[in-house]
């Protein structure tokens, strides 16, 4: 469930990990967008309390096949994900125009109401492939560096993106939140192309220590 580990998990990680992925832990970012875990994903009170009426899931099971992986690649899907969210987003989520300049007043959502239609993006434990797609939906739609919505949705969340989707979080902004040059996606630019490049060491590497 943890990619990128130095060495394995002491029994105390682990404890915590399968803790954090039982519970359901759901939290509104923005106005109309959610972050969370598996566990959120089916729990009916929590999705009717949020008025959750659409779930993005990025796990390695069901719908989109999204390994939490030193080879993963969301970079590929990152704007239709973004173009999905856009569509479907409530009225709350469309007018967003900007984070708030102080993070201390973005602490309790939850006291100006949830607007419905709201949407859960989930992963496993909601720590890594979800915070991910939360981060690149804001920068495209802000036009925000990295930094700075990583840095807010930290003070929503703990969320912790893997090295990998770190990477690919800077990329994104390097390419300006399109990471092919035509519209058939066969060219990519640069920033992504080298990052498709070092994708495929990794992936020969794998092939042959197998």
């Amino acid at each position: 469930m943890c990619e990128d580990a130095a060495g394995k998990d002491t029994e105390d990680e682990r404890n915590k990990k399968w803790e954090m992925a039982f519970t359901a832990r759901m939290r509104q970012i923005v106005r109309g967008l959610f972050l969370g875990n598996v566990k959120a994903s089916y729990d009916r009170d929590l999705l009717q309390k949020n008025r959750i009426n659409t779930i993005v899931s990025f796990t390695d099971a069901r719908w989109v096949q999204c390994a939490d992986s030193s080879t993963q690649d969301l970079l590929a899907y990152m704007s239709d994900i973004c173009d999905f969210i856009d569509r479907i987003a409530s009225p709350a989520l469309s007018s967003l125009s900007s984070l708030p300049v102080n993070y201390k007043h973005a602490t309790n959502y939850e006291s100006c109401g949830v607007p419905s239609d709201a949407i859960l993006i989930h992963c496993d434990l909601g720590i890594s492939r979800s915070p991910t797609i939360v981060v690149a939906y804001l920068m495209r739609k802000l036009g925000m560096q990295k930094v700075d919505v990583l840095n807010f949705v930290q003070s929503r969340q703990k969320v912790k993106p893997s090295p990998n989707l770190t990477r690919q979080l800077q990329v994104w902004e390097e390419v300006g939140y399109q990471v092919w040059e035509n519209e058939d996606k066969t060219v990519p630019k640069a920033p992504y192309k080298a990052f498709l490049e070092d994708r495929a060491d990794l992936l020969k590497k794998g092939a042959d220590r197998e």
